[in-house]
């Protein structure tokens, strides 16, 4: 049993901390974390009604597994069921869940923490939690409801008990059920690690093939039954997720990225200073080498697929965060430091506090990427007067929302009770919505005929720097201002109709 103080040290505390401030700048979802978020909200408000549930509407692409949505919402009706019962807005529960989200992905990395603690040493592992938590994408999307977050409590696990060293099958338990159950592209790094094992001759072939076989059979026994329930019909999601991705190699769909994005693009952006600092890390530690080979392989084998996105590659940064507390560990402790190595140290700390000030500012930035949800909120405050003599007429305020707002922060968290009505209906034009008669529209138009605007959501566009006179830039940073401002511009209308 884990300890509890061994868990909640300094560093774990300030990358929860991260993780919370994230949460709450930027408290709306997007359209990748829906199915999950929509589950959760489900499963609390709506329970054994499953005729109500959201994805039997919109079901996506391809169906997703109910176990992580379940797990969540066990874990939060003790604090969500009172807030619903003392009339709180929905708004304090989506924070609920996504905090509780944020707290078990933290846990599972102070778990591989402690693993780093006890084989690599305390400053390692303070480095290792040092770097994740200036990072962006990490703390940014650790209380998120994405596929690839809800797995990481298992792939952290998995690598935590890889690291740990031993015979024990654990890492392969872990590792296969988060592939089968969650994301099945976390297979490559099952067979990644699974050859490890083997060239370290830490399990045979036989007796590792006969763990990876119970895995998936306990995975499937355990992700079959419920999900069939759920979706009305025999199903594995991620078998279906793997054929899409695979057998009809529909992916591409979605966007195609070059071979070398992952290289070149996404890890810099994921990784900040621990991306150089890894290979220094690997040149100087030799005991990270291994961890830091299965993640490049892991990088390398994804990137034969076209469609890519940095959320993919999250089972794999905590491993080349090791290989760069690594680094960091021995630039810090080494006695004798010759003028070479003080340098790379001090290079080292200001790429750290560069990466630092490149997350405030990709944050500053993120947080009015989810102008749909805020401009619910805004319908919900400008037209309290509607609803308020729509309920003592006894009837109902419909609102119809438009693909923009519905992918960028709508969800049924953000929802209010009676008299309002909600209809995600696509593929309507301007002349059928009014034909429809709804009240009130959330729209990407800022005109609509029979329609006046009631209330504008603005949207991130672009940076722009403060000043391009060095001496401004400086004064900028005293006064402890980014030297870029984010420009936002109107992105979601909310329209009221005019004879309502």
């Amino acid at each position: 049993m884990v300890r509890l103080n061994a868990l909640l040290d300094g560093w774990t505390l300030l990358l929860a901390a991260a993780v919370a401030a994230h949460a709450l700048s930027a408290p709306f979802t997007k359209v990748e974390e829906s199915f999950n978020l929509q589950a959760t909200h489900d499963l609390l408000y709506h329970r054994t009604h499953l005729d109500t549930y959201d994805h039997l509407e919109f079901p996506g692409v391809v169906p997703r597994t109910f176990m992580g949505p379940l797990a969540l919402a066990a874990a939060a009706a003790p604090a969500v069921l009172p807030m619903h019962a003392l009339g709180l807005p929905k708004l304090a529960s989506l924070l609920a869940v996504r905090l509780l989200l944020g707290a078990i992905t933290v846990a599972s990395m102070a778990l591989l923490q402690r693993t780093i603690r006890r084989h690599f040493g305390a400053v390692t592992a303070a480095a290792f939690m040092l770097c994740t938590a200036l990072q962006f994408h990490l703390p940014f999307y650790l209380s998120r409801t994405l596929p690839n977050v809800l797995a990481m409590p298992l792939t952290n696990a998995g690598l935590a008990c890889w690291l740990e060293g031993g015979d024990s099958p654990a890492a392969i338990y872990l590792l296969t059920a988060a592939a089968v159950v969650f994301r099945c592209d976390v297979i490559l790094l099952v067979g990644l690690v699974g050859l490890h094992l083997l060239a370290s001759r830490r399990i045979t072939l036989k007796r590792g093939v006969a763990h990876g076989l119970a895995a998936i059979a306990a995975s499937l026994a355990l992700s079959c039954p419920v999900d069939s329930l759920f979706w009305g019909r025999w199903l594995w999601p991620e078998g279906e997720v793997l054929a899409f991705n695979t057998l009809f190699n529909r992916s591409h769909e979605w966007g195609v990225m070059p071979g070398h994005w992952y290289l070149t693009s996404a890890l810099p952006r994921a990784l900040h200073a621990a991306y150089p600092l890894a290979p220094l890390g690997a040149l100087l530690e030799r005991r990270v080498r291994a961890p830091l080979a299965v993640a490049l392989a892991f990088v390398l084998l994804y990137s034969n697929l076209g469609h890519k996105e940095v959320r993919f590659l999250f089972p794999v940064l905590p491993l080349w965060n090791l290989a760069a507390a690594a680094a960091l560990q021995r630039l810090w402790l080494r006695r004798r430091k010759s003028a070479a190595r003080r340098l790379a140290l001090l290079a080292a700390l200001a790429a750290l506090a560069a990466g630092l000030a490149l997350t405030l500012v990709t944050a500053a930035a993120s947080r009015h990427n989810y102008p749909g949800g805020d401009a619910l909120r805004q319908l919900h405050a400008a037209a309290a007067p509607d609803a308020a003599a729509a309920a003592a007429a006894g009837r109902s305020l419909r609102v119809h929302i438009g693909v923009l707002p519905a992918m960028t922060g709508v969800s049924r968290f953000g929802e209010a009770g009676a008299p309002w009505e909600y209809s995600k209906a696509e593929g309507l034009t301007t002349e059928q919505l009014a034909q429809q008669h709804f009240d009130f529209l959330l729209t990407d138009q800022p005109q609509v005929q029979g329609y006046g605007q009631l209330a504008a959501a603005h949207g991130f566009q672009r940076l722009q720097l403060r000043s391009r006179r060095p001496r401004e830039v400086l004064r900028s940073l005293l006064r402890g201002q980014l030297p870029v401002q984010v420009v936002l511009k109107p992105q979601v209308f909310v329209q009221r109709r005019l004879d309502l």
